[in-house]
Parts: C-alpha cells; structure tokens; sequence
C-alpha cells in the first residue's frame, strides 16, 4: 500500500498593529526629539521677538515726526520786534521823551559811574541778534574836550535788546560818560548839549536829534557816585 505524503505549509502574516521594531522605535523617538526641539527653538524666538515688539517708541509729534519745537526768541529793554513800522526814540531818566528843550539829568549809574543817561525804545525790524549797534555824538559848547573832540562820543556801541541778566553790564540805557578832562561836573550844568544817536537797522539808521539842557547841579554831584 502505498503511504500519501502531506506537505504542510504554516504562513505567518504579521499584523499591522504588532509592536515595531527595537530600530524603528529609536528612529522614532529622535524624530519626537527634534521635534519639541525646533518647538522650543520657536518658542524662544517668539518670545524674544515679543520682548523686542514691547520696546518704548521714541516721542514723537502727532504728525509722526520728532518734536524739534524751540522756544520763541522774546526781546526785551524797550525792543518791539512786531511794530509795524521801524521806530527809534529815546527817553531821559523818569521816562520824559528826549526833544528839543528836554532836560537831561545826571545821574549815578549801576557801573558806579556818573552819566547822562539815554534810555531808548526802538523796533519794527530786524535787529539780527541781541546787539544792535548805536552810535552817540554829545557836543556841549566849550567843553568839546574829549578825546575824539566832543563832550562825548561812541561809534557803534552794542545795545543788548535780550531779557537774560547780563554778569557786569547795565541793560536798558544808552550812558553818555563825562569826559575825563571835566575837572568838576558841576560846570556843565545849565548848559546847551546836542544830541545825536543813531541806530543801525538792515535798511539804513535810525536817528534821534535834540537839542536839550543839562543838569549836573552841584548838591547832587558832592554826594558822590560809588557802587
């Protein structure tokens, strides 16, 4: 009798859902490494970009644009920058307008110094700066004796028109000084003084004229002039 020989085959299908391998799970795992890696890369740079994002701007205008605002420039000692017309005048100590038949009286100045002061108002143009120039002429007949051959004379002596206090001057006078040669001041008065004073201005001088009478009277001057 012959023997039936069976031949058997056992197939063996994995199942999708088994456990994967020792190398796949390692590869894996790097890959969720990386992952939470470039996260917290990304985090960060988030982080530091909402650092940066939360930085004061600079001040600025409402137009957008940096305040470069100055303060206005404001004149002062008798100045009138806005007058609608150039204008120059002059006054004698308590404020009476200098003219023709004016009394112009000694005084101490603040430099400690005896003079004749002139105390102007001007404006209505401009003066470029806070030092316009004036120029004074004084003659006093029969005592031109001066050095230039006037009772007093000065070319282009700076005005200061400013409002800050100035460390050793006076503001707001124009002094006409007594000549040196004087022996006393008191001989003067009573007597004749012309008077010119001129300012310059970008269209030309401005000037004042009078013909005045000064007073230098003898209990005013032996009280002395001193700081």
């Amino acid at each position: 009798m012959r023997r039936l020989q069976v031949l058997g085959v056992v197939v063996v299908v994995g199942c999708s859902g088994g456990p994967a391998s020792p190398g796949a799970s390692e590869a894996t795992s790097e890959a969720t490494a990386g992952t939470g890696e470039t996260a917290a890369t990304t985090a960060g740079t988030s982080s530091t970009t909402s650092g940066d994002s939360s930085t004061e701007p600079a001040p600025t205008t409402s137009t957008g644009v940096a305040s470069t605002t100055s303060e206005p420039v404001v004149y002062c000692q008798g100045f009138e920058r806005d007058a609608p017309a150039p204008f120059f005048e002059l006054a004698v100590m308590g404020g009476a307008p200098l003219v023709d038949g004016a009394v112009l009286p000694l005084e101490c100045g603040g430099q400690g110094a005896w003079m004749f002061g002139l105390y102007p108002s001007l404006g209505g143009f401009d003066p470029g700066g806070y030092y316009p120039h004036v120029s004074v002429v004084v003659d006093v007949e029969g005592y031109d004796i001066g050095p230039t051959g006037h009772f007093y004379q000065r070319d282009g002596e700076s005005y200061y028109i400013g409002c800050e206090e100035l460390d050793g001057g006076v503001t707001g006078v124009v002094p006409v000084f007594p000549p040196d040669e004087l022996a006393k001041l008191s001989e003067v008065d009573g007597l004749a003084a012309q008077v010119h004073v001129e300012v310059e201005t970008p269209d030309g001088p401005l000037a004042v004229d009078a013909l005045v009478t000064l007073s230098a009277p003898p209990e005013l001057v032996q009280l002395g002039c001193v700081l």
